[in-house]
């Protein structure tokens, strides 16, 4: 039944606007900050005035600032998904057949779908740009160095620390069973808020456990697609407690949602 429910949640999702939306949105964003990179200093490029970028660096390039526009548009479809089976009262037709667990869960595995979707979008775009620039407007394409193992994990672990954002997003539209204020509430939160906080108290210990913190740390790990390592700032946590703090505050958040949603009577 998951796995049918999974099926009806994709399907209504990508009949939805806002899908494509977020998908041109997302590959116009990386892809024109790629091609800016190879266009703003040709000379500079052709001359070796300035270093030409590896492969590796088109990739990590494309998924680091990703958050910036992906995001909005995840806590909008989170709060949409949800929300919408409150106010079109569809959950009674799917509460008749399937548990309340399962219909929360099948939601957010096409969230973590969608997600990872992204990233690979945006590896493809940023990929394909840099091989095209390299290719023959520099003719320096090489993909020495270039970690493919690196390159494939790189959105697992992307995904991984964008799911605290999923959980949260179900658990504020369940709480307030309100499409609205899960979108008005996400987007305060993580729009204005968390960069408020991470703004004013910059730098300190306690900071470093926000989840945009965390999608800092995995941002790091993304040199290792050239076989880099950077050393991580003093306020960031290494990559590896991060990836278990996100999941923690996914298992978290997802549990509270799924105890809230099981005991609304929302089927009758």
């Amino acid at each position: 039944m998951f796995l049918k429910l999974f099926s009806i949640e994709w399907t209504r999702l990508t009949h939805r606007f806002i899908f494509w939306f977020t998908l041109a949105a997302c590959a116009l964003f990386i892809g024109f900050g790629q091609q800016n990179f190879y266009t703003a200093d040709v000379a500079g490029l052709t001359t070796g005035t300035l270093k030409m970028p590896s492969f590796s660096f088109d990739i990590a390039n494309s998924l680091d600032p990703l958050i910036i526009v992906a995001l909005p548009f995840l806590v909008l479809i989170g709060a949409l998904m949800m929300g919408n089976d409150y106010s079109q009262r569809t959950n009674q037709h799917w509460l008749m057949r399937a548990s309340h667990s399962s219909s929360l869960l099948a939601k957010f595995a096409v969230l973590i779908t969608f997600t990872f979707l992204l990233q690979v979008l945006a590896m493809l775009v940023g990929g394909l740009l840099g091989w095209y620039f390299k290719t023959f407007i520099y003719h320096t394409f090489s993909t020495v160095n270039f970690n493919w193992f690196a390159a494939l994990a790189a959105p697992f672990y992307m995904t991984l620390v964008t799911l605290p954002y999923l959980a949260l997003m179900l658990l504020i539209t369940v709480a307030t069973r309100s499409a609205f204020a899960g979108v008005a509430i996400g987007l305060g939160y993580t729009q204005f808020i968390e960069l408020l906080l991470g703004g004013i108290f910059y730098g300190m210990h306690w900071i470093k456990w926000m989840p945009r913190s965390l999608y800092l740390s995995a941002t790091y790990v993304l040199n290792s697609i050239g076989n880099k390592t950077v050393e991580l700032p003093e306020y960031v946590l290494a990559p590896i407690p991060a990836f278990i703090t996100a999941a923690l505050y996914t298992l978290i958040l997802l549990a509270l949602a799924l105890y809230l949603y099981r005991r609304q009577d929302v089927g009758g």
